[in-house]
């Protein structure tokens, strides 16, 4: 009974001191993205109060805490794989590599892997049906990164903290590529215009990872799933022929053709149970009509702020829209041609 309690009151106090951590880091991460967003936009016209806005925010605190939780049990589970295995890690080691050179070391290997692993996520059913949560977004900013599946997240984070423990990398070359890899994955997902000339035949940049969430159709008009660019750094897509980058800008965004705008009905869609999710959460609020939504009242008290808050930010964009012939356009089909919507 007293281990229970204690065990009890540690997991408590880990979970609040997640809960706080999320806040913070939350705040740290909109602090610069926001207002560059509305200064340099990609989409000028785009709310900051978007579409989807509250689903994204439901899984960047509850999907991170899960998160966080499966990645320690699956640190606490290595030494005893390792020793199973039979596996000698000083053959693997990288440690006494510079730190930087550590660094690129890993990134190139991962990054070659991840690119195969994205790929077959959009190949192999069971896999899309959990990353399409990733792909139904339909507008993107800063936030929409962290639209995902837990599941999903995890395995990307146990294949890649397996291969750091593997390698034996110092703890700089360890925070410094986790730092990088989560504003990177910011930055590819903001709504941002990043012109960068050739240099984006070379490095990750919104634009690039835009067209993979872009709809596409196929010649006769048909939606299909997005075969372009699949990695964060568009040398691999180059070697291996699935590279789009066009001058043009994609008009809308979700790849994924059927996938609910609910939080639960986006964890329970994998397994073939948001029918049933969405069913009993129409059937509780049915029951329950006042219960924590906000009234209409509230809302038409809150709406004229949110319309006050997204007028003044608009006026900070230094460019208008951009009168484009994209502005008309959906996406492109599988000869990689664009058409309309």
């Amino acid at each position: 009974m007293l281990l229970s309690l204690v065990a009890l009151k540690f997991a408590a106090s880990k979970l609040l001191s997640g809960v706080v951590g999320r806040v913070f880091l939350l705040l740290s991460i909109a602090g610069p993205f926001v207002p560059l967003e509305r200064i340099v936009p990609y989409r000028p016209k785009q709310r900051v109060f978007r579409t989807g806005l509250v689903v994204d925010l439901l899984h960047f605190f509850v999907d991170g805490l899960a998160i966080i939780v499966l990645v320690h049990i699956s640190y606490a589970f290595l030494p005893a794989v390792t020793a199973w295995a039979g596996i000698h890690l000083p053959s693997l080691s990288v440690k006494r590599l510079p730190v930087w050179e550590q660094f690129v070391v890993f990134e190139a290997s991962w990054t070659f892997l991840g690119y195969w692993l994205h790929r077959v996520g959009h190949a192999w059913g069971p896999w899309w049906r959990l990353h399409s949560i990733h792909e139904s977004s339909l507008e993107l900013d800063w936030l929409a990164g962290f639209r995902l599946h837990p599941l999903e997240p995890w395995l990307y984070h146990l294949l890649t903290i397996v291969p750091l423990w593997f390698f034996q990398m110092s703890i700089p070359a360890v925070i410094a590529y986790q730092l990088y890899t989560y504003v990177l994955t910011h930055i590819q997902h903001a709504n941002v215009d990043l012109p960068m000339g050739p240099l984006k035949y070379l490095f990750p940049s919104p634009a690039f990872h835009r067209w993979h969430h872009a709809k596409i159709f196929d010649a006769s008009g048909k939606r299909i799933r997005n075969i372009k660019n699949f990695s964060a750094y568009p040398i691999w897509d180059l070697i291996f022929g699935t590279f789009y980058l066009p001058d043009e800008r994609p008009l809308s965004y979700g790849n994924a053709l059927d996938v609910p705008e609910d939080y639960l009905g986006q964890l329970a869609y994998p397994f073939g149970l948001h029918a049933r999710v969405l069913a009993w959460k129409a059937r509780f609020w049915a029951r329950h009509p006042g219960l924590v939504r906000p009234s209409a009242t509230a809302r038409e008290r809150v709406l004229p702020l949110v319309d006050a808050f997204e007028s003044r930010v608009s006026r900070l964009a230094l460019w208008p829209a951009p009168a484009s012939p994209a502005s008309a356009l959906g996406g492109i089909n599988s000869s990689g041609i664009v058409q309309e919507e």
